[in-house]
């Protein structure tokens, strides 16, 4: 579906990199990595892509001033498909994306390696001059649920990365979230005693447990990390507290899960 297609990712998260690199080049792509927008930046300004996936929360540099800085340029670069990826989907946060300059979003987490592959094609297509759809997808739902795992989004990333790309994930995803783990809890060692705990720290951490719960299925880890997310940007340390140890709880529950099936 994308054969033949240099594609720039950038992408900060290493599992989200694992997990888009390897739809990416089961599409046929060739995959170039910028592990954040500086370094984005700096690659794209010396080489050509058909296409450049921008994760919208990067250090250093985010994704959407990368789509203003190329937006900016003169000539061919400037005129490159972009496509944002974030876990954000909401009204506010799609705007700033458009008037970045994207041609599109994608959702994460990204479940199906053919939708995937479409949307690009797609998205690629309006820039180009194809008539423009306002049909974006608005990413899986995500509902609390009582299973630690939705099984049915862990089969389809199973189906969608392949076997050998889903135990190296599954390697990685019990250090990734136990660190996240640790890092919340020193974050929110204030909240506890009525400050507001490093909120950037706690922003930071919740950003990436979204995107990673989201792509194993973890969906009550990751509607519990955007809930103190939201709180965070709106400096609300009882919504941050009252929602935190549910979180911990929740995180633990799926290390659990996780190294039962790493065992099997």
């Amino acid at each position: 579906m994308l054969s033949g297609l240099r594609v720039l990712l950038a992408e900060d998260n290493p599992i989200n990199q694992l997990v888009a690199s390897q739809m990416l080049e089961s599409l046929g792509a060739s995959v170039v990595l910028a592990e954040d927008g500086a370094e984005a930046l700096e690659i794209a300004g010396r080489e050509v892509f058909d296409v450049m996936l921008v994760d919208i929360e990067m250090p250093r540099v985010n994704g959407i001033e990368v789509l203003r800085t190329i937006r900016g340029y003169s000539g061919r670069i400037a005129e490159t498909p972009m496509i944002a990826l974030t876990a954000y989907v909401m009204r506010e946060h799609r705007a700033a994306i458009d008037a970045a300059g994207a041609d599109g979003v994608i959702a994460k987490p990204i479940l199906s390696i053919e939708q995937f592959g479409a949307d690009i094609r797609r998205y690629m297509g309006k820039r180009s001059g194809a008539a423009r759809t306002d049909d974006d997808r608005a990413g899986p739902a995500v509902e609390a649920a009582e299973a630690v795992i939705d099984q049915k989004i862990f089969d389809a990333l199973a189906e969608a990365i392949g076997p050998a790309a889903m135990a190296e994930l599954m390697g990685k995803i019990s250090p990734d979230i136990q660190s996240a783990r640790d890092r919340l809890v020193r974050a929110r060692a204030p909240c506890k005693l009525g400050g507001l705990g490093d909120l950037a720290e706690i922003r930071a951490v919740t950003h990436i447990l979204i995107s990673v719960a989201g792509a194993i299925g973890a969906v009550r880890v990751q509607e519990l990390a955007k809930q103190i997310n939201a709180a965070g940007h709106h400096d609300d340390a009882i919504a941050i507290e009252r929602d935190m140890q549910e979180l911990l709880g929740e995180i633990d529950r799926v290390l659990d899960h996780v190294s039962t099936l790493i065992a099997q």
